[in-house]
């Protein structure tokens, strides 16, 4: 059951507003590739336009610079700094010292993210007794204006089955992922994931958008394969890391 502890209140081009509506109760919280193209046809597009909105993202997989974010290495990760937490009382860094910490920004209409969500639910069953803490942050894409919506949180959190610790990170432009992330170089997507040692120090950096298990992968083609290599080195990361 999601639980609310604490409210304070306060990826890709065109994944963020393609599924918005005028009310923040509409947004639909995307479950699959499959399902982000059923979506936008429902909502107009035919299927010729779903299909090449879909192909475009895509092919940012396979251009995104993996090296990005390598000015963060070595680096003390900032506080957190988030409008909420689900799932957990609130966390800080000092609580986590002695942990390797998964830290992922994710939201509800972004198909790489909700292609990411079994690596989460499996990274924290697998190693979570071991000492792994994975952390999900939902940022806003649509009406990201808007006031803090809890309700809408939950909603998204429950239709991705995260059962692990949310922060919210409502007005993220100016909230913890600017200080983690967006200043500094371009960066190729907000749905970035970092790997922080047992002292707090960022060790490992995957830009964006997307990663998976070879038995997730929806889509039979070479730019899913590159996510679930991904993966592989996500894992023998989260290894190195719980063995010192």
């Amino acid at each position: 059951m999601l639980r609310l502890i604490l409210l304070i209140m306060v990826l890709a081009p065109g994944v963020g507003t393609a599924l918005a509506s005028e009310s923040a109760n509409e947004i639909k919280t995307v479950k699959s590739w499959d399902h982000y193209r059923q979506l936008m046809i429902t909502e107009g597009k035919s299927a010729e336009e779903a299909d090449a909105q879909l192909t475009r993202m895509l092919a940012s997989l396979g251009s995104m610079d993996r090296d990005a974010g390598s000015d963060r290495i070595g680096v003390a990760a900032p506080s957190f700094e988030f409008d909420g937490w689900l799932n957990s009382a609130p966390l800080s860094l000092e609580d986590l010292k002695g942990k390797v910490v998964l830290v992922r920004w994710w939201t509800e209409t972004c198909p790489f993210c909700a292609s990411s969500a079994p690596a989460l639910r499996a990274l924290d069953a697998t190693y979570s007794d071991q000492g792994l803490e994975v952390i999900g942050v939902y940022h806003p894409k649509a009406d990201r204006d808007s006031p803090l919506n809890i309700e809408r949180v939950e909603r998204a959190v429950a239709a991705r089955e995260l059962d692990f610790p949310i922060a919210i990170d409502w007005d993220w432009r100016n909230g913890t992922l600017k200080d983690w992330w967006l200043t500094g170089p371009d960066r190729p997507a907000t749905s970035v994931t970092f790997l922080l040692d047992k002292s707090g120090v960022i060790q490992y950096v995957h830009p964006g958008m997307e990663y998976h298990d070879t038995d997730d992968i929806a889509h039979d083609s070479e730019v899913h394969a590159m996510c679930a290599n991904d993966m592989v080195g996500i894992r023998s990361e989260i290894v190195r890391l719980l063995a010192e």
